[in-house]
């Protein structure tokens, strides 16, 4: 019988060296596993679990949220604001009057036709959500540009349709936030 010897002259079993491989592989799987979860929390994948291990529980009821903490104590704090916030394209997509929304919204069903239209009326005074004119139009052409570029793909086609009803809704919200200040005055 022959004994397997490792480098330094001592005997060598197969178990050791099984033991050996599989803890080599346990120490590389927890390396990944390591890097994993760092990617993981990178990508904001494991906030819920990181919310729920609060020992504070909290709801929201109206504009109030409401947080009880582990002694029993609730605290009320007031929502004042809230703001959405905007892609690069999204921004540029002006507040026109509901009659020019609905018609670029019916150009825009030939894609990029619609959201170069509300390029143009940027240029008229219609706001974006961008400080300066240039911006808006300049990103509006972008947007009719990239429409048209998609359009074999169908890509183009449903974000300009997606746009146009974009210019409608927020054309309506402007309306809605206009009578409402209107009779907040009268008030």
């Amino acid at each position: 019988m022959t004994d397997a010897k490792e480098e330094n002259g001592a005997p060598k079993s197969e178990d050791s060296e099984v033991h050996q491989e599989t803890r080599g592989c346990k120490k590389s799987e927890k390396t990944a596993s390591k890097h994993k979860k760092d990617w993981l929390a990178v990508g904001g994948i494991g906030i819920q679990k990181r919310r729920r291990s609060s020992t504070a529980s909290y709801r929201i009821e109206n504009n109030k949220v409401l947080i009880e903490t582990e002694d029993g104590e609730v605290q009320e704090f007031e929502i004042v604001e809230s703001k959405e916030k905007l892609g690069t394209l999204r921004k540029a997509v002006p507040t026109l009057p509901v009659p020019l929304a609905v018609l670029c919204l019916i150009l825009n069903l030939i894609p990029g036709l619609g959201t170069f239209v509300s390029g143009l009326a940027v240029l008229c005074g219609y706001p974006t959500h961008y400080e300066t004119k240039s911006e808006g139009v300049c990103w509006n052409m972008v947007a009719a540009f990239l429409q048209v570029l998609l359009t074999p793909i169908v890509v183009g086609v449903i974000w300009s349709l997606q746009r146009g009803v974009i210019l409608v809704q927020e054309s309506l919200q402007k309306k809605i936030d206009d009578r409402n200040a209107k009779v907040d005055e009268e008030a």
